[in-house]
């Protein structure tokens, strides 16, 4: 089984335990199940409109279910049955979702996957409040569970809270990037490697922190394990950048090309461009994105200026690196099976090189 089929199986049965956990009509019942009783009465129609049906606008769109599917190879790689644990492969799905959903708006972007933005058509309040919903509904999955003992329950709450912080620092450094209230020639790899891995690596890193705890990893073996999560995630950021700007079939998909152009924002592009272009490329650069401008022809100016200095090449090779590395470590911790094979394979999937 390819890569490929081995997804679209497995996302099959993650949508399904999404419809478990999230019903797509609310009723007294379905709210008593993950609040218990209040003694009043819920308004389950506004439940509905304002909660249900947005978020199913959002997860029947799509996406890969990657980070869920991450989750649950790490737990077969380390010897168990995934599919005796699939409720909680949502968690890391359905907290996703919410960052994008945030992220939208953060952004004032009108599409998501090919739609308009969650934000754009049912309004900022209702989609801000369903993304605060989505990050932590969820964990009942968790705290519901009988499978799991208080220990890995506690270890796994610790891992969620540090990551669900790391999440709001990376998306707050992100923003005041793109907001221009710091100085962009003071931007360098490093602080841009953190921002991406605290905004986009954590997600895929608590999938595998959670796939590794299942799994019965001791601490140093589910460290690495969530390295390497971070690793894909952070490589993952940096393909995202590269779709944004030069268009292709998948980046027709995830918004307009050069949003992040319109947006100001300072991504690995830019910054490895600004390290290496002239002083009249750098200013210049530097003014299109402060306009925050939709200009066609400014956009294009801008991505000319980044092509002209091989930043795309850089970024890719850099991606590749980060990947390899923490795979290197991941893979001594791991005993040889197809699970762990696969695994492999996903990574090279998702930064579309051989590891």
């Amino acid at each position: 089984m390819s890569v490929k089929e081995y997804m679209s199986e497995k996302a099959k049965v993650i949508n399904s335990e999404l419809e478990v956990y999230l019903k797509r009509k609310s009723s007294d019942r379905y709210i008593e199940t993950l609040l218990g009783r209040s003694g009043y009465e819920y308004d389950t129609e506004a439940i509905t409109k304002s909660i249900l049906e947005p978020a199913w606008y959002l997860l029947d769109q799509g996406g890969k279910r990657w980070r869920p599917i991450l989750a649950l190879l790490v737990i077969e790689a380390l010897g168990k049955n995934p599919d005796d644990y699939i409720e909680f492969s949502i968690i890391p799905e359905v907290i996703h979702n919410a960052t994008l959903i945030h992220d939208d708006i953060e952004d004032n972007s009108d599409m998501r996957r090919g739609n308009l933005a969650v934000h754009k058509k049912f309004g900022i309040d209702i989609a801000n409040n369903l993304g605060d919903f989505m990050y932590f509904f969820p964990m009942r999955a968790l705290i519901d569970s009988k499978k799991l003992d208080a220990n890995a329950k506690n270890r796994i709450l610790s891992f969620y809270i540090r990551e669900m912080t790391r999440v709001a620092l990376g998306q707050s450094v992100d923003i005041a990037w793109h907001r221009g209230v710091v100085n962009p020639y003071l931007i360098n790899e490093n602080k841009y490697l953190q921002m991406a891995h605290d905004k986009t690596g954590v997600l895929s890193r608590f999938a595998c922190e959670l796939g590794g705890v299942i799994g019965g990893a001791d601490d140093q073996t589910v460290e690495k394990l969530g390295k390497f999560g971070a690793m894909i995630g952070i490589a993952f950021q940096l393909e995202d950048d590269i779709l944004n700007i030069y268009e292709s079939e998948l980046s027709k998909n995830k918004g307009g090309v050069g949003d992040d152009i319109s947006e100001g924002k300072i991504t690995m592009l830019v910054i490895h461009t600004l390290s290496e272009s002239d002083h009249k490329d750098r200013n210049r650069l530097i003014e299109i994105l402060s306009m925050h401008t939709k200009d066609k022809e400014l956009i294009s100016e801008a991505i000319g200026i980044i092509g002209r200095y091989e930043s795309k090449a850089y970024v890719e090779e850099l991606a590749f690196k980060l990947v390899r590395d923490a795979w290197n470590g991941v893979d001594a911790a791991l005993p040889d099976s197809k699970a762990k094979s696969m695994l492999k394979e996903l990574t090279e999937y998702l930064i579309n090189r051989s590891i």
